[in-house]
């Protein structure tokens, strides 16, 4: 079973839609370095523990491959072992970019999903709309953010990060004008020089044991 990427796999899977979206803006940003908490430069690793709904724990190693260019824009590599995952920052905003899926009941638009912006504060939020169908079926997902903490003093398996931000990922379905809820997807942290450090969701949790940053 392949293991989770780094962060954003949960969403999808839970309201089989992704990746169009259209970003809110805001005001009152924080200024910050860009970029720093996506420090995925060739050759660096990350070593995760995954514990699963029943407990049980199991280590990934997340290595950066390569670079690659898509649409214009230049993207790292990430790779589990089984799966590839592409990821780049602009400016202080992340984006995962998440390939076409042609299947016979279902479709994928394919499409940058903004995961961080580093240089909001607190309380701030922003919205993706995610598209696809199934079976024919256009469908519309909704997958809210909120920056629940940053700056803060985090520990994760025995090693305390400084300045990580925290990132709530909220999921609803819209369909014929109504919108349902599906609730909380995960709550992802985030550490300057580091990059991902821990998610914490209803049936997993995912820990950064160890890295090496090339």
């Amino acid at each position: 079973m392949p293991k989770k990427l780094l962060s954003l796999l949960g969403a999808v899977s839970i309201i089989a839609i992704y990746a169009c979206r259209k970003e809110k803006s805001l005001e009152a940003l924080i200024t910050t370095t860009p970029c720093t908490y996506a420090p995925y430069t060739v050759g660096s690793s990350f070593i995760y523990q995954y514990i699963n709904s029943k407990g049980e724990a199991s280590l990934y190693t997340l290595t950066v491959r390569a670079d690659t260019s898509i649409n214009g824009k230049s993207y790292a590599i990430l790779h589990d072992g089984y799966n590839s995952q592409f990821v780049r920052c602009d400016n202080g905003k992340y984006f995962l970019y998440e390939p076409p899926v042609s299947l016979e009941d279902y479709k994928l638009i394919p499409g940058d999903r903004l995961f961080l912006q580093d240089g909001y504060p607190a309380g701030a939020t922003w919205t993706d709309t995610v598209m696809g169908s199934m079976s024919g079926v256009a469908q519309t997902g909704l997958l809210q953010y909120h920056i629940l903490e940053r700056d803060v003093e985090k520990t994760v398996m025995g090693k305390t990060y400084q300045n990580v931000i925290a990132v709530r990922q909220d999921a609803a379905v819209l369909m014929a004008g109504t919108t349902y809820p599906v609730g909380t997807v995960a709550t992802y942290y985030y550490s300057p020089g580091v990059g991902y450090i821990e998610t914490v969701s209803a049936t997993d949790t995912i820990r950064l044991v160890n890295h090496s940053i090339h």
